[in-house]
């Protein structure tokens, strides 16, 4: 949670077993996935909700490199089926090798 001057906005997140955390930004209507290295450049170009593939593009911070933000083209109908998720899986490539971060919601 987090105030802004004049109103608290809070924000919602799930960290695996491997360290690595997935933030549900509704303001912006995006998710943040966060993992502390600064070794690798990774890009995000799909996530699986409960199964269902999800075209994405992914936009690095520039000044927290741990930190990428994920974006969907429909974000309203991306919004709602990530609120009812029980499980998000993020499909993730370090350079030129993949990986899969999966984030079990109870």
């Amino acid at each position: 949670m987090t105030i802004n001057g004049r109103e608290e906005l809070v924000y919602y997140s799930k960290t695996n077993a491997q360290g690595q955390k997935l933030v549900l930004d509704k303001y912006l209507k995006r998710l943040i996935f966060v993992q502390n290295d600064r070794l690798y450049k990774r890009t995000i170009n799909q996530i699986k909700v409960d199964g269902v593939v999800i075209e994405v593009t992914s936009d690095p911070f520039s000044h927290y490199p741990e930190q990428t933000a994920i974006i969907f083209d429909n974000k309203d109908e991306v919004l709602k089926k990530l609120f009812l998720a029980k499980e998000v899986e993020v499909s993730v490539r370090y350079g030129r090798e993949p990986g899969l971060c999966i984030f079990k919601i109870k």
